[in-house]
C-alpha cells in the first residue's frame, strides 16, 4: 500500500471514530452536550407547584398597653370581699391620644358584665395613667372568678387597645382567718393625736406605749420647728407592712405596727419623720409648700428633724463614711428625680445636707432659704434649689457641695458607722427587691393606701391586714428576717452574706452593698456586676 493510500485509510478510520463519538455508542451515555438519539425515558407527571407559604401579617400595633392589672386586697380572696381594681395604662402610639376608656369585666354566663369603667385623660406619647376603683364590687360567691381589664382609645382611626384576663379563686367565707374575722376598728386619743387601730392586734395590746411615743415625737418636732399649737393629726396603726413602715397622707400618718420586729427601724424615729412632713407647710406659713420644695429638701428636713432616717443616726459622721466608701451621689444628680436614686443613700445625703446648712447659717436662715423656694413653670428641682441657695447662702450647689465634701473628707470615720451603713443599705435594697417581686402593693412608690376613713365607716379591714402568701416569697421573707437579726446582733458579715445572695437572686436594681475603699464619684456598682 502506498504511503498516500495508507494515510487516506487512516484518515477514514479517524473520521469514522469521530462521527461515532458524536452520535454516542449504543448503551452508553454521551459525554457531549448534545442529547442522545434514544427516545426519552418516561417520567411521572410533575406535581403542581406549591403555593408560597403564607407570611403572617404583623399583629395590629396597640395604641394603649395595660402595664399593671391588680386586685385588692392582696393575698387570698374570700366570698364577700369588697374588691378594688388598679389598672395602669401607657400610650405607645407616636401621637397623643385625646380620649379613651378602661373597663373591668367579669365573665358571666353568655356575656361579659362590666363591673367598673372610667374615661382616660389625654395621654401624650409614652405617657401613662393609673385608674383605681376602690371597694366597688362585693364578691357574691366562692369559686373561680375571671376578670378582664380592657383599654381602648376613643378615636376609631387609632390602633387597637389592650386586654388582660386574670382568674382568681374566691375561698368560702368560713375559711376567713379568725383574727381577721374578729378585727374591728377602734380609736383612742392622746395629747397629740387621734389613734385608729384594729382590735386583736399588737397595737391594741400596746396602745399606751404607742400613744406615749406619738406624744413625745409630736412635742419634739413641734419644739424644733417652733410651732406653739398642735395640729389635728390622726395616726392609723395597721398590721400590714407597707413601704418602709410610714406614710403621711394629708392630716394622717399611716404606720405599720409592729415594725421593729420586721425592719431595722425605730418607731419613735419614724414618728418624728412623718410628723415633720405633717407640720412643714404650717411651719413655713405656705399652704402650697409641697408644690415648691424639691423632694430632696422635704425628705432631708424630715431626716434631720427626726435625728436619723430609720433610727437615731449621726448624720454628718455617716455622710463622711458614705464618701469614704465610694457610695456618694453628686448633689446635682441626686436632686433630680430624687426617689429614683438608691433610697438610703439619697435620704442620708439629704439629711446631712440640711444639717450642714443649719451648721453654716443657723436655723432662721435655713427657714428663710426654704421660704425663698419658688417653683416657676417648667423649672426642675435643681433649678429651684440652686436659685434659693444663691439668694440666701450666696453659693450655687456645686460650690457648696465641694466645700462640704472637703470637710467630710477631713472628718474621722467610725468603723461602726461603716458597718451599720453597709448593713442598712443592703437590707433595704433587698426588702424593696422582695416587695417588687412578691408584694408590689407594698413597694413604697406605689403602696396600696385606700381611704382609711371610709374603711373605718364601713368596717373594712382586709386591705390593712392581708399579705401575699406565695411560698417562695415567704421563704425569701424568712431570709430577710434572719439577716435583720444577724445585723442587729452584731454579725454584719453574716447578714451581708445573706443579703448579697438575696440581691443577686432578686436582681436588686437600685444599688449594691457598700464596700470599703477610697472615695469615688458616681453611684454604687450593681451587685450583678
Amino acid at each position: 500500500m502506498s504511503r498516500t493510500h495508507r494515510w487516506m485509510v487512516i484518515g477514514g478510520v479517524l473520521m469514522a471514530l469521530w462521527l461515532t463519538a458524536r452520535m454516542g455508542f449504543p448503551g452508553k451515555g454521551s459525554s457531549m452536550s448534545e442529547p442522545s438519539l434514544r427516545p426519552p425515558t418516561p417520567t411521572l407527571p410533575a406535581p403542581p407547584a406549591s403555593p408560597a407559604p403564607a407570611v403572617p401579617s404583623p399583629a395590629p400595633r396597640r395604641a394603649l398597653v395595660i402595664e399593671v392589672f391588680r386586685l385588692h386586697p392582696d393575698g387570698p380572696l374570700y366570698e364577700g370581699d369588697r374588691l378594688s381594681f388598679e389598672v395602669r395604662i401607657r400610650n405607645t402610639a407616636p401621637a397623643s391620644i385625646a380620649s379613651g376608656r378602661v373597663e373591668i369585666r367579669r365573665m358571666g354566663p353568655g356575656a361579659e358584665e362590666i363591673l367598673a369603667e372610667a374615661l382616660l385623660p389625654e395621654l401624650p406619647p409614652g405617657g401613662s395613667h393609673t385608674t383605681t376603683w376602690t371597694w366597688v364590687w362585693e364578691a357574691p360567691f366562692a369559686g373561680p372568678l375571671t376578670l378582664t381589664a380592657v383599654a381602648r382609645p376613643g378615636e376609631e382611626a387609632l390602633p387597637i387597645g389592650d386586654r388582660i384576663t386574670r382568674t382568681v379563686l374566691l375561698r368560702p367565707r368560713e375559711q376567713l382567718p379568725e383574727a381577721e374575722r374578729q378585727a374591728r376598728w377602734a380609736q383612742a386619743e392622746s395629747r397629740c393625736c387621734v389613734h385608729h387601730y384594729l382590735t386583736g392586734t399588737a397595737t391594741e395590746a400596746g396602745r399606751r406605749q404607742r400613744m406615749q411615743w406619738a406624744d413625745e415625737a409630736e412635742a419634739a418636732v413641734r419644739a424644733r420647728l417652733g410651732l406653739p399649737a398642735r395640729l389635728p393629726t390622726h395616726i392609723v396603726w395597721i398590721p400590714r407592712l407597707l413601704g418602709h413602715g410610714g406614710f403621711t397622707v394629708g392630716d394622717s400618718l399611716i404606720l405599720t405596727d409592729p415594725l421593729s420586729d420586721r425592719l431595722p427601724a425605730d418607731v419613735p424615729t419614724i414618728l418624728r419623720h412623718e410628723l415633720t412632713h405633717r407640720m412643714t407647710c404650717v411651719w413655713l406659713e405656705r399652704e402650697d409648700c409641697l408644690a415648691h420644695l424639691p423632694s430632696f429638701i422635704l425628705e432631708g428636713l424630715a431626716v434631720f428633724v427626726a435625728g436619723g432616717h430609720y433610727r437615731p443616726e449621726p448624720l454628718t459622721q455617716r455622710a463622711a463614711a458614705l464618701l469614704l466608701m465610694g457610695g456618694w451621689i453628686p448633689l446635682e444628680r441626686l436632686v433630680e428625680d430624687f426617689y429614683a436614686h438608691p433610697h438610703e443613700i439619697g435620704y442620708l445625703e439629704a439629711g446631712a445636707f440640711v444639717e450642714e446648712l443649719v451648721r453654716e447659717g443657723g436655723w432662721p436662715r435655713f427657714r428663710a432659704f426654704l421660704q425663698a423656694m419658688e417653683r416657676r413653670p417648667g423649672e426642675s428641682d435643681r433649678e429651684v434649689l440652686d436659685r434659693a441657695l444663691q439668694a440666701v447662702y450666696h453659693q450655687d450647689i456645686r460650690t457648696l457641695e465641694a466645700r462640704w465634701r472637703q470637710r467630710l473628707q477631713a472628718s474621722p470615720v467610725d468603723p461602726a458607722q461603716i458597718a451599720d451603713l453597709r448593713f442598712t443599705v443592703a437590707f433595704y435594697e433587698a426588702l424593696r427587691a422582695y416587695q417588687r417581686a412578691y408584694d408590689p402593693s407594698a413597694y413604697f412608690l406605689n403602696a396600696w393606701l385606700p381611704d382609711w376613713r371610709q374603711a373605718v365607716r364601713e368596717g373594712i379591714v382586709a386591705d390593712f391586714m392581708r399579705e401575699p402568701e406565695d411560698p417562695e416569697g415567704r421563704r425569701i421573707w424568712g431570709q430577710l428576717q434572719e439577716a435583720r437579726r444577724r445585723g442587729l446582733a452584731g454579725d454584719p458579715d453574716g447578714a451581708r452574706e445573706i443579703l448579697q445572695a438575696l440581691c443577686h437572686a432578686l436582681r436588686c436594681p437600685e444599688g449594691a452593698l457598700l464596700q470599703d475603699g477610697k472615695a469615688k464619684e458616681g453611684r454604687i456598682p450593681s451587685l450583678q456586676r
